[in-house]
């Protein structure tokens, strides 16, 4: 037993000095390579500013494509669409006649048990509104407002007027008043179809208009309180969709929990992505196109610092060949020039980082404005202002990714300088 211990406390001993030594070895070899960074200063600067741009930039353009996304996300959400709906089975939207929710107060206990209270009932249906010998067709939304505040931005985007009351009249968008020539006040003939899909008209006082950075759905969308709605289509107590808005990141989770206390038989659930799949469609392509972009910045830096360290190998051939005589290992040598490398790499990653961050945390506040490119774009219906948005993880991927590229870059010249023979190499001139 002794014995036994006391070959357990050598092997211990002997663990503990192989490692120290390794240490040892490591930093010295680290050193080394700082050493040798700073040897030929304005090669090794011009290769870190290199590779830090590259970083920076790829840093900048993660955090506004996710400010993108996240802008494309809120404009599809916030502007009408909600993060789910609620219909009748059998729904479509382009129905003509009205398809009425069968028992809506099901639909919201089914809401208030899963804990989402941001939810708001409306009747919605294709109308064509006159002023004089103008026209124009819209989509007409019967809406509480107390619960579309809670799903939509439109309430404050009201310039005119006020947003919908019980008993107010029509709210129209700025562009759809400007184009027919209403103002606050004027009087506006609505037709439509009621729920036996009859015809139905009637006069209603516009008493707010509202302007969200979309124009396109200004000049079509129009809205009454629901009771005004259900009175004018003589479909009492109708809801035709239920929408609703929630912070879970998981639409279909969501959708799927719902599912359980609504009938498939009786009702049709649809997430956003469902409602406007060209959104999610964009954003994988965004994506995919962000991927291609990353392989061809990092084959550059990689092919930077693979010729900056044959430039370091070729010129220290005779110091590698005295290195490799003084019983220095070619794994030793090896990792020396590897190091290097990755020394270049980290530098170039604590700058890239910096600037990366403090352009980011600048376009964060102020962001850049698109006005000009995006005034008729629907996934900039809230802003038109676009963003950064750094996530810690983006950070730190693109760090890794970049000293990882530095040690493949240095790979190749490092496994060149390690088959050097001493003899050749001291003799090279």
């Amino acid at each position: 037993m002794q014995r036994s211990r006391q070959r357990d406390g050598h092997s211990s001993l002997f663990s503990l000095q192989r490692y120290t030594i390794w240490v040892k070895t490591f930093l010295l070899f680290a050193h080394i390579a700082f050493r040798n960074v700073r040897r030929n200063a304005r090669r090794s600067l011009f290769t870190i500013v290199a590779i830090a741009f590259g970083l920076f930039c790829l840093i900048i353009f993660q955090a506004l494509k996710v400010g993108l996304h996240r802008e494309m996300v809120v404009s599809t959400v916030q502007l009408d669409a909600g993060t789910l709906q609620v219909h009748a089975a059998g729904y479509e939207v382009n129905l003509a006649a009205l398809k009425k929710i069968p028992d809506p107060g099901k639909v919201i206990a089914a809401l208030d048990q899963l804990g989402e209270t941001r939810y708001g009932r409306r009747v919605k249906t294709s109308g064509l509104i006159l002023s004089g010998k103008r026209s124009s067709s819209v989509l007409l939304s019967g809406v509480d407002p107390s619960e579309e505040q809670r799903v939509t931005f439109i309430s404050g985007k009201v310039v005119g007027g006020s947003y919908v009351g019980r008993n107010s009249g029509i709210v129209l968008g700025e562009e759809l008043a400007q184009s027919i020539g209403l103002g606050l006040g004027d009087e506006v003939t609505v037709m439509s179809q009621d729920m036996s899909g009859l015809p139905v008209t009637g006069k209603f006082p516009v008493t707010g208009i509202y302007r969200t950075e979309l124009a396109a759905f200004d000049r079509t969308h129009a809205f009454l309180s629901i009771g005004r709605m259900q009175e004018f289509l003589h479909a009492d107590d109708v809801v035709s969709e239920i929408a609703m808005r929630s912070d879970s990141r998981d639409e279909h989770a969501l959708a799927e929990r719902l599912a359980l206390a609504l009938p498939a038989a009786d009702y049709q659930i649809r997430t956003w992505k469902e409602i406007a799949p060209d959104v999610i469609q964009l954003i994988d392509l965004n994506d995919a196109t962000m991927q291609l972009l990353i392989l061809i910045v990092f084959a550059i830096i990689a092919m930077g610092i693979t010729n900056t360290m044959t430039m370091v190998v070729f010129e220290r051939f005779r110091e590698l060949g005295i290195i490799s005589a003084i019983g220095t290992p070619p794994s030793g040598i090896l990792m020396m020039v590897v190091m290097e490398s990755c020394c270049l790499g980290a530098i170039a990653s604590l700058l890239g980082s910096a600037a990366a961050v403090a352009a980011c945390t600048y376009l964060g506040r102020y962001g850049i404005d698109l006005t000009a490119f995006t005034s008729a774009n629907q996934y900039f219906a809230n802003s038109h202002v676009l963003k950064a948005h750094l996530l810690t993880k983006d950070l730190l991927a693109a760090n890794v990714i970049t000293l990882l590229t530095a040690v493949v870059g240095g790979i190749y010249p490092a496994w060149k300088a390690s088959r050097l023979k001493p003899v050749d190499a001291i003799a090279h001139t």
